[in-house]
């Protein structure tokens, strides 16, 4: 789709329908020196003409930005934008991060003077800042990924100041070229897609991502080796033990709390080590306590105190009914859960099923 029905002495910018109501188009469109036109874009929220040919711009607020990494959005308008020539981002407002908290901060638009009265040259602001769960490293190779693969970040620090930049650009020189919608580039190939899908985790440059598909072969697995290597002998050189720690967090931890309708392979080891944990909570009890501690329980229970600890353990679990030994509907509601969500390739081991048949029985 072209615009030639625009071209005339002045430069075009078209705009997306979803931005007809935002400050930007109301401030461009007081410029007398550009023509501001709206169209359904499938790409970018705008499009710039230049006498070198077309800008792609996608705007982001600082707060949309960070939204935008959580939700996996930012990835997808990224790939799309690659598909002009001249792709850019416009970020407006500001981005600081607290490496201590393990978050990000964004601020979209600086507030009133504090004191409008005074005649200070500097004034002091009142801003609100908004908490995002992005991790700062992440961020620091998120910004390096998107300039490697060619598009520019613009910071601007208001609605008018994206406006002036926008028209900037459009008038810094004689436009006479026409303005393209779609402007096809050569796209991003399949191994830089997965460089970048892997730089976005925490303390993960593009080099080690590229370290971790040269161990591992594919992302996926690359994911499942943090879940399944410990920290401390994980085989990639230069990712240490804190940084498998915190993404082996960000993977495994569900901060929706969704149920999922199907196990993953970690999943499953995890849910079968838990019914271990309870079937075997009293006796890891007992281990954990001192001989003379041991002792005081057998008095108790009117059994023999003599010899060594494990005896005294063995002859406690001997004389405990299974109810006190086992939290027995805990074990049953868990090993039932199991059952729904587990797949077909997924086994439980047999002393379990035996344990749950077992009890089953004993239930009242």
């Amino acid at each position: 789709m072209l615009l030639d029905d625009f071209i005339g002495s002045k430069p075009v910018i078209v705009y997306d329908m979803h931005e007809a109501r935002t400050f930007v188009v109301r401030y461009l469109k007081e410029f007398k020196d550009v023509t501001v036109i709206e169209r359904p874009l499938d790409i970018a929220d705008y499009l710039v003409q230049t006498s070198e040919g077309t800008i792609a711009v996608e705007r982001k607020r600082a707060s949309d930005f960070l939204t935008s990494i959580s939700d996996g959005r930012l990835f997808t308008q990224i790939e799309h934008l690659l598909e002009y020539e001249d792709a850019r981002i416009i970020l407006e407002g500001a981005i600081f991060t607290s490496s201590k908290s393990g978050r990000c901060y964004s601020i979209d638009t600086l507030g009133k003077v504090i004191n409008p009265r005074r005649s200070a040259r500097t004034q002091p602001r009142t801003m609100w800042s908004t908490q995002f769960f992005v991790h700062p490293h992440a961020l620091t190779s998120i910004f390096k990924k998107i300039q490697d693969i060619g598009i520019k970040i613009i910071p601007t620090g208001s609605a008018y100041d994206t406006a002036d930049v926008l028209r900037f650009w459009a008038t810094k020189s004689e436009t006479k070229e026409y303005l393209s919608i779609r402007h096809k580039k050569t796209k991003i190939s399949d191994l830089d897609k997965q460089l970048f899908l892997l730089s976005g985790l925490i303390g993960v440059s593009t080099v080690r991502a590229s370290a971790l598909l040269k161990k591992f072969g594919t992302p996926m697995r690359v994911f499942n080796a943090f879940l399944e290597y410990s920290p401390k002998k994980f085989p990639v050189e230069g990712i240490g033990e804190k940084t498998v720690a915190e993404i082996k967090k960000m993977l495994i931890t569900n901060l929706l709390d969704v149920q999922p309708s199907r196990l993953i392979e970690h999943e499953f080891r995890e849910d079968i080590e838990e019914l271990e944990e309870i079937l075997h909570r009293t006796e890891n009890e007992l281990k954990g306590k001192t001989i003379p501690e041991l002792k005081e329980i057998a008095r108790q229970k009117n059994i023999k105190v003599t010899g060594t600890k494990n005896e005294l353990i063995k002859r406690l679990l001997d004389v405990m009914p299974e109810s006190e030994k086992v939290n027995m509907p805990l074990f049953i509601e868990k090993y039932e859960r199991l059952l729904k969500i587990k797949t077909e390739f997924q086994n439980v081991p047999e002393h379990l099923q035996k344990t749950y048949e077992r009890f089953k029985k004993l239930a009242p």
